[in-house]
């Protein structure tokens, strides 16, 4: 094989080994909000959700309901707790992201503002 053509493969075999790595966000839950509340992903990247509740006492969750980008999710978190969850997009398009959580009374927290958007491009 001649040097050339070995460089060229061995850069190409790096690049695709590098793609394959899932691109890290971190979300953060507190008083009724998402932060960031949108996410720009690219279909086919794996991502890793580092999901943050930053309330003091208050359990909070974050869902993803978009069987046709291949998530379906809800990743519940603790107070002053930290999940994690990987997916990869399949599809693009406008996904919505939200906490669930109905407390007994009152409004649930997704009606208090606790909601955002996914953008898979």
């Amino acid at each position: 094989m001649r040097p050339g053509l070995l460089t060229v493969l061995l850069a190409t075999l790096c690049t695709a080994a590098l793609a394959t790595e899932p691109r890290v966000i971190v979300v953060t839950l507190n008083n009724y909000t998402i932060k960031p509340d949108t996410l720009i992903l690219k279909a086919g990247e794996p991502v890793i959700l580092k999901v943050k509740n930053e309330a003091t006492f208050i359990p909070h969750n974050l869902v993803i309901k978009a069987a046709q980008a291949g998530i379906e999710l809800k990743v519940v978190v603790g107070a002053g707790k930290t999940s994690e969850v990987r997916f990869t997009p399949t599809q693009p398009g406008n996904y919505e992201l939200l906490c669930d959580t109905q407390p007994p009374i009152g409004k649930s927290h997704q009606e208090k503002g606790m909601h955002g958007m996914m953008v898979v491009e």
